[in-house]
């Protein structure tokens, strides 16, 4: 690959196991910082980059001779990242739906609104601060985890750390609630 930038597979393809050592080792870097900055996150920028390797490892001889490597390389880095963040976006929907429809459904009878809406209010005060401020940020005032993570100066997948964990907290709280309610009425 000595200096020529539009290198193709069949480059690769002449002595594969040596250029694509000799590949891997000049790309790399380039590679992983690109999904770094897009992620902002080292380990998984990390696991992207060697998921593009071990694919094009796999795949490199059976792909058309003339597809230029490096445009290949940071193609499928930036498909993988932006799989990635529609994945953390589904996950995220999915929470919020389970989180609203428990928050519903737990005392559905019992208790009017205003009980409901104080119990959830009780739960959510005893969120540590971060993860208050980013529920906030994104589930009521409708912000994206990249929007989020500027606002708050951290990276969005700190941003997925501290909702997921938030959900979890409430969602344990409310069902310990529950099971106290069933425990004391024997439902």
């Amino acid at each position: 690959m000595g200096g020529d930038e539009n290198c193709t597979i069949r480059w690769l393809k002449e002595n594969y196991s040596e250029h694509f050592e000799r590949l891997y080792k000049m790309m790399y870097k380039r590679l992983y910082l690109f999904a770094r900055n897009f992620l902002m996150d080292e380990e998984l920028a990390d696991d992207i980059v060697q998921e593009v390797f071990v694919g094009l490892w796999t795949k490199g001889k059976m792909m058309k001779l003339d597809i230029p490597l490096e445009r290949y390389l940071f193609t499928s880095v930036r498909n993988l990242c932006i799989d990635h963040h529609r994945k953390l976006n589904i996950v995220d929907r999915y929470q919020r739906h389970l989180l609203e429809t428990e928050a519903f459904v737990i005392f559905p009878y019992e208790e009017g609104e205003s009980e409901r809406e104080l119990r959830m209010k009780r739960v959510f005060a005893e969120l540590p601060d971060m993860q208050r401020q980013v529920l906030v940020l994104s589930v009521v005032e409708g912000l994206k985890y990249r929007e989020v993570a500027e606002r708050l100066k951290i990276s969005e997948g700190t941003v997925h750390t501290h909702i997921k964990r938030a959900y979890k907290y409430i969602k344990e709280h409310l069902l310990s609630l529950l099971l106290f309610v069933l425990l004391v009425f024997k439902w």
